[in-house]
């Protein structure tokens, strides 16, 4: 796609650089969500606790940036056979109270992702839900496309976490995905994986 190109450097700039070494916390709310990649066919290789100082994020939004709590969180590479990552991933609590207003800005990040890309090209936010999570995601109708293919957000109102899935592309000598279709059906496999450990660790 001629100006695929446009679609990853919008996504690219989501990919924040990782959070420094946590401080001593009391307790672990984010305990079993961030332990869902030990093992099977998608693992992480690494783990980073949000400081305790970090209690907030901005997002931008086509009325400019908003704040996003965070009273906890993780973020994970997550690899499946590649030497690349598959996946950066930031799961997160939001402040007692706040868990709504985050998720509208959110929604309003992606909206605004959404409204730059120029006709006669089209990236909408894809909405779904599994297991009593709800699923907002950006696809990238490119694989080649740098940076990061999919941006998928899950919310889990239940217990006020948010996780934020960017989906990378990985260099094509070592890419675990030949074709649209088999990134599809990866991208499918991990967002179910991941929505099913979010839902039995509010249980």
């Amino acid at each position: 796609m001629k100006n695929a190109g446009s679609y990853g450097l919008a996504f690219a700039m989501l990919v924040a650089a990782a959070p420094g070494h946590a401080q001593d916390r009391a307790t672990d709310p984010l305990r079993g969500v961030a332990h869902c990649f030990d093992s099977g066919e998608f693992h992480a290789r690494s783990r980073d606790r949000l400081p305790v100082t970090s209690t907030s994020r901005m997002v931008d939004t086509s009325a400019g940036p908003a704040p996003v709590s965070t009273a906890d969180g993780y973020r994970l590479m997550v690899y499946r056979e590649s030497a690349e990552p598959l996946v950066n991933l930031k799961v997160e609590r939001s402040v007692a109270g706040k868990f709504d207003a985050d998720r509208t800005a959110i929604m309003r990040q992606l909206a605004a992702i959404s409204a730059r890309v120029k006709p006669p090209y089209k990236l909408p936010v894809e909405t779904s839900t599994q297991l009593g999570i709800d699923i907002a995601a950006l696809n990238n109708p490119a694989i080649g496309t740098p940076g990061v293919i999919s941006l998928v957000q899950l919310f889990d109102a239940a217990t006020g976490t948010i996780a934020t899935a960017n989906i990378l592309n990985q260099a094509p000598a070592v890419r675990e995905y030949a074709s649209q279709e088999a990134y599809d059906a990866l991208r499918n496999r991990f967002v179910t994986a991941l929505a099913s450990c979010m839902a039995q660790s509010a249980q």
